[in-house]
């Protein structure tokens, strides 16, 4: 029982992050119909940028973690006003295409920089908890509890922003209905750059609570970025509660699959699971009619 418990708590930990990802990749697509592949290279980058200022310019870890999160933010703004509206009014696909190139890019300019060299990373706190259980000991480090309660704080608190704040309402206008939000005098434009920019954000946080485990290297991010794409339909695409709902699941499947069966098939088997839910809920977990958006 209590090893059980221990794997429900790993896998919360690994599904948090999951979860992250995929809010990130639901909010900027809910806004702008686009599914951003270069969502997880531009959370990699970030994490280099809080590399470079940790270990080059001695800049306390906290403080660069906060500076790659402020540097994700405005790339994400960039990369929406610089690249993506000028293609806006040719078709999704032209986007889609150029989140790809924008993928290729980042991913070439890490190597350039930072060369394919696998970098250690701190974790953000040190130490680990014993607690004693029944007739064992459930041990959790403080880093994995620290990413479950900066995830849970940042899907609670995005879930207040978009319902409580100006921007948020607008957001959720812009998402529901371009023209009409248009109609309403909403900046759409602006709330593009927001959107892309807070996506950005999140997965700059996902990848620096990732990285002392995954270490920092230019693909640190793809396996996080499969796990949250696959996250965001389990839970509905269109779905932000069914996104974090979907990252749980899957990460709670995972962990019991890796520990009860098989390390090796984790990820085939949580899949195998997840495709047999979506033929009989296709819309997934939360989610609602389909949409033309792809």
């Amino acid at each position: 029982m209590t090893n059980f418990i221990q794997q429900i708590l790993l896998g919360l930990r690994d599904g948090s992050l999951f979860s992250l990802v995929a809010l990130g990749i639901v909010l900027i697509f809910k806004t702008t119909g686009v599914v951003n592949f270069a969502y997880g290279n531009m959370g990699m980058f970030s994490v280099y940028i809080a590399y470079t200022f940790l270990i080059y310019a001695q800049v306390p870890l906290w403080l660069s973690a906060l500076i790659a999160i402020l540097f994700a933010f405005f790339l994400g703004v960039a990369v929406e006003r610089g690249l993506l509206r000028q293609v806006r009014n040719m078709s999704h696909s032209a986007m889609l295409i150029l989140t790809l190139g924008i993928l290729m890019i980042l991913e070439g300019l890490s190597l350039q920089i930072w060369q394919q060299d696998y970098r250690n990373f701190p974790n953000m706190v040190g130490g680990a908890r014993i607690i004693n259980f029944l007739d064992g000991r459930i041990i959790l480090r403080n880093q994995d509890i620290l990413v479950f309660v900066v995830a849970a704080v940042i899907m609670l608190g995005l879930f207040a922003y978009l319902k409580f704040t100006k921007v948020g309402l607008a957001i959720r206008a812009t998402s529901q209905n371009e023209r009409s939000a248009k109609l309403m005098g909403i900046k759409v434009g602006l709330i593009f750059a927001v959107s892309w920019g807070i996506g950005t954000a999140l997965s700059s946080v996902a990848a620096i609570l990732a990285a002392p485990r995954t270490l920092v290297h230019p693909n640190m991010m793809l396996s996080l970025q499969i796990h949250g794409l696959t996250a965001a339909i389990l839970g509905g695409f269109e779905s932000l509660p069914g996104t974090v709902l979907g990252g749980l699941l899957l990460g709670i499947v995972e962990q019991l699959v890796a520990n009860y069966i098989s390390d090796e098939l984790r990820l085939a088997i949580a899949l195998v699971i997840i495709l047999v839910l979506l033929m009989v809920k296709p819309s997934g977990l939360l989610g609602g009619k389909s949409v033309e958006r792809v």
